[in-house]
C-alpha cells in the first residue's frame, strides 16, 4: 500500500508542460486520481494505479509528478479553485439585492460544488486535520470564502442588521459547509430542496432582523 509521504517533494526532472498536449497530459493524469481517490481512496490508490487509468506509462507519471502527494496537493489545489468558481462566479448569480433568493442561489451553488466529486471532498476533507499541507490549501480556501461573505456584507451593509461581520461570516460559513456536508456528501438529493429553503430563510433572518442588544449598549 502506497501512502503519503509527509511534506511536499522537491521537483527534480519534473517537466512543467508548455505545449497543449503536455498541458493534456498533465490534467488527464489529474482527473484519474481524482476518481481512483474518490473509488478506492488516497492511501489504497498508487501512481501506478493513476498510470494506468489516465493511459500513460508509469514513466509519463514521473515526467509530470514528482510522486503522488505531489500530485494529490495540485489535484486539491485545484479542485478547491474550482469549487470557489462554481460558488461565486456563478454567470447565473445576480447579486443585485440584499433578497432571501439571492441568499439561496449563493447556497444552491454550494450544494452544487459539492456535487462534483463527494468522494474526493470526502477523502481530502478527512486528511486536513492530519496532514498539514491538505489542511493549508483547505484554510486558504476558507479564508477566501470569509473575505467573499464579508464583501457581500459591505455591499449591502444598510440592509442587514449583524454587528460584528467577522464572527457573522464565520457563523455562517460553518453552518453552510456543515449542511452541505449533511445533504450533499453524506445524505439524500430529495433533501436538498428542502434543506435549501429553510436555511435561507434562516440565514436572511439572522442577517437582517433586529440588532443585537450588545450592538446598542443595552
Amino acid at each position: 500500500m502506497e501512502t503519503i509521504n509527509r511534506g511536499v517533494s522537491k521537483a527534480s526532472g519534473v517537466r512543467i508542460p508548455k505545449q497543449k498536449r503536455g498541458i493534456v497530459m498533465r490534467q488527464k493524469l489529474m482527473d484519474a486520481a481524482v476518481e481512483l481517490f474518490s473509488e478506492k481512496g488516497i492511501h489504497k490508490t498508487t501512481s501506478k494505479d493513476i498510470a494506468s487509468r489516465a493511459g500513460v506509462s508509469i514513466g509519463s507519471f514521473y515526467a509530470y509528478f514528482t510522486d503522488k502527494r505531489a500530485l494529490l496537493l495540485e489535484a486539491l489545489e485545484s479542485y478547491l479553485d474550482n469549487h470557489f468558481d462554481c460558488i461565486w462566479n456563478n454567470p447565473n448569480l445576480r447579486f443585485d439585492a440584499f433578497t432571501r433568493k439571492n441568499i439561496r442561489d449563493v447556497f444552491a451553488n454550494l450544494f452544487a460544488a459539492y456535487r462534483v466529486a463527494p468522494g474526493f471532498h470526502r477523502e481530502t476533507h478527512v486528511l486536513r486535520y492530519s496532514d498539514p499541507d491538505v489542511r493549508a490549501l483547505y484554510d486558504r480556501d476558507v479564508a477566501r470564502q470569509l473575505r467573499h461573505i464579508k464583501l457581500v456584507f459591505a455591499m449591502f451593509q444598510e440592509s442587514l442588521t449583524i454587528w460584528d461581520r467577522d464572527a457573522a461570516a464565520l457563523v455562517i460559513h460553518s453552518a453552510a459547509e456543515n449542511i452541505a456536508h449533511k445533504a450533499v456528501l453524506f445524505g439524500r438529493d430529495s433533501d436538498e430542496e428542502r434543506v435549501l429553503d429553510e436555511f435561507s430563510v434562516m440565514v436572511f433572518h439572522y442577517l437582517t432582523s433586529e440588532p443585537n442588544p450588545r450592538a446598542v449598549g443595552c
